[in-house]
């Protein structure tokens, strides 16, 4: 059976992960927010008959769907960032701790 060992590479890759992750989350939050408040907006408009103001609607209700979206995917990355710092601070600390140790041995 492997024994697994301590990489910090390994915590640092998935830190980056997480970053590159976060700057993607605000542009696809966004856009499925607009795209889903134009398809409510304008089926909402097909609904009750207006005409042709659906698309009106589609694009004003595609609005409000960007900006939550926008909030959404904000908020999303703000914590996929926190995750990220928290996991190289432990790297750090066991560098720091693993130093102060050597230190001390000499």
């Amino acid at each position: 059976m492997a024994k697994t060992t301590y990489d910090p590479a390994v915590i640092e890759q998935f830190a980056d992960s997480l970053y590159s992750q976060a700057k993607t989350v605000v542009t696809t939050y966004s856009a499925l927010g607009a795209l889903f408040g134009f398809i409510v907006g304008f089926g909402l408009a097909s609904a009750q008959n207006t005409g042709g103001s659906g698309v009106m609607v589609g694009g004003v209700v595609a609005l409000f769907g960007l900006l939550l979206g926008l909030a959404l995917g904000r908020s999303k990355a703000f914590a996929l960032k926190l995750q990220a710092q928290a996991a190289l601070c432990q790297v750090q600390i066991e560098r720091n701790t693993a130093r102060a140790s050597g230190a001390r041995a000499a």
